[in-house]
């Protein structure tokens, strides 16, 4: 059958190749997906410092942010990220290499805040990023005890 000079058969053509277009299309994104994919959620995970080295969070080369707060009222943490060969510089408790988390009842010296959030808290003013980096893993101890610790990953 033609319709004026088009056959059926290459508008049949036409659509498969449409398809298979899309389909290419729609694997091509999936394959450069974020880490996060659907609902614009952070991934929660519940962690707890002890007093020795902990890890509290894994590397994660696609993560887009990181929240990480100390939600304990008795002890500080101290962390530190996992260099890019993945030795971990060692968090101390009032260490140099370390972030403090303050208790979030904070009565400690020297209290500064009790989350950082990655990227906007280790960049560099306008300049580019500083420090620690968003993909980074991170580990962390306290003072005394345990601490309770809670990481948001976007």
């Amino acid at each position: 059958m033609k319709f004026g000079s088009i056959s059926k058969s290459s508008f049949v053509g036409a659509g498969i190749a449409l398809c298979l277009l899309a389909g290419a299309s729609y694997l091509w994104k999936l394959k450069e997906a974020r880490a996060q994919i659907g609902a614009n959620l952070p991934f929660v995970t519940g962690v707890t410092v002890q007093n020795s080295v902990t890890t509290i969070i894994g590397a994660n080369p696609t993560r887009h942010g990181l929240k990480i707060c100390n939600v304990g009222a008795t002890n500080d943490v101290w962390i530190a990220p996992v260099n890019v060969t993945g030795t971990t510089v060692a968090p101390a408790a009032l260490g140099a290499g370390s972030f403090l988390l303050s208790r979030n009842s904070a009565a400690a010296a020297n209290v500064v805040n009790n989350c950082i959030n990655m990227p906007a808290d280790v960049g560099g003013g306008s300049s580019a990023p500083i420090g620690p980096q968003v993909t980074s893993g991170f580990a962390g101890i306290t003072n005394a005890s345990t601490s309770p610790v809670t990481v948001w990953e976007y």
